[in-house]
């Protein structure tokens, strides 16, 4: 990380304040239509390959592209390449000055904000993949940086932009207030896939969460359980939300791993009229692809930076939650709190993309 933060220093003067001191966007965003997406750091999977060729039923105007590609491994970034990107970039800085729009899915979730910074301290639509970071004090600096120079922020699961979230809000409007509810995803790894169960309630249910208790099968290594076929169990969150307008507090049960039944990802909302279980509706990818074009054709934010706060807040809750044994408050955490970090996740992820030239 120190390696970014000195090319960060050394460039910033020249380049980055200049350009945000002089309030013009660059010269070579004026005269083109489609805004150039500069993605820094390899991920798990990476959206804006799919700006290259987007899917062939989808109707709306799409006006990025996938231009450039830089990660600090170089060897790995010129293979990810491909036919993909026209340029891999050995600078982040120099990358974010080129770019319309910054997308970030380094594995390494803690360089989330020496990578972001370097795009919304010019104004640009930036999108961190989950989990946002690591540390809350990083995650309220991001938001922070995104108000002071109106750039548009996006970090999201794909599970927030599906049709069932919007049944399910119209299943409250005649059946609720919501009592309880049980959130499920089969993936089990800690930091990568509670965010979706998570997230996925949190469209749907809204905010409002108190305190976190989690308890079960601790998995923070992806290689392990995806390549070594490590065993696993089941995690759970328990989330105890504030009262809503004198009703009782919401119950919220987030589970992640292997657990009995057939429904995959879904929800199931206990109303105080009627129970009824909400299953992931549509295409996730497509889902996603719909919100990142919105985001980075027309700059439109899907969620709002408090949710995007709240939701990491939660997260972290749960690893404390994890290393003391019992519940844990939201206002309680402090900005050193984070989440566990494994370079499992990083290494699974170059050994994923070097194998293509092997």
């Amino acid at each position: 990380m120190g390696e970014i933060n000195n090319v960060v220093k050394k460039t910033a003067l020249a380049g980055i304040a200049g350009i945000v001191a002089s309030g013009k966007a660059p010269a070579y965003a004026k005269d083109m239509k489609l805004k150039k997406i500069g993605v820094l750091g390899l991920g798990s999977h990476n959206f804006a390959t799919r700006f290259k060729n987007p899917p062939d039923d989808y109707k709306k105007e799409v006006l990025a592209k996938p231009y450039a590609i830089w990660d600090d491994c170089q060897e790995a970034a010129k293979v990810a390449k491909g036919n993909i990107y026209e340029k891999v970039y050995k600078d982040p800085v120099k990358l974010a000055i080129d770019c319309d729009c910054i997308h970030i899915e380094h594995a390494d979730y803690r360089k989330g904000l020496e990578l972001a910074q370097l795009g919304l301290e010019q104004g640009k639509p930036t999108f961190l993949n989950r989990p946002f970071v690591a540390k809350i004090e990083d995650a309220e600096e991001i938001v922070r940086l995104a108000k002071r120079y109106n750039a548009p922020l996006m970090s999201a699961s794909s599970l927030e932009f599906g049709p069932d979230v919007t049944d399910m809000q119209e299943f409250l409007k005649e059946n609720g207030p919501v009592r309880a509810y049980e959130a499920y995803g089969a993936e089990a790894h800690f930091t990568w896939h509670f965010p979706h169960v998570l997230n996925y309630a949190h469209a749907a249910l809204g905010g409002g969460i108190k305190s976190v208790y989690f308890t079960g099968h601790f998995g923070i290594d992806m290689r392990k359980w995806r390549v070594e076929k490590e065993p696993v169990g089941t995690s759970l969150c328990v989330l105890t939300y504030t009262s809503r307008e004198g009703q009782p507090p919401i119950i919220g049960m987030c589970h992640i791993g292997t657990y009995p039944t057939e429904n995959g990802f879904h929800v199931d909302v206990y109303a105080a009229k009627e129970n009824r279980n909400f299953v992931l509706k549509g295409k996730w990818d497509m889902n996603m692809f719909d919100k990142l074009n919105e985001f980075y054709s027309f700059g439109k934010v899907p969620r709002p930076y408090e949710a995007i706060l709240e939701m990491h807040r939660t997260l972290v809750a749960a690893n404390v939650s994890r290393l003391r044994g019992c519940a844990v408050n939201l206002d309680s955490l402090g900005g050193q709190d984070a989440l566990p970090y494994s370079d499992g996740i990083r290494r699974y992820v170059l050994d994923r993309v070097l194998k293509r030239n092997t």
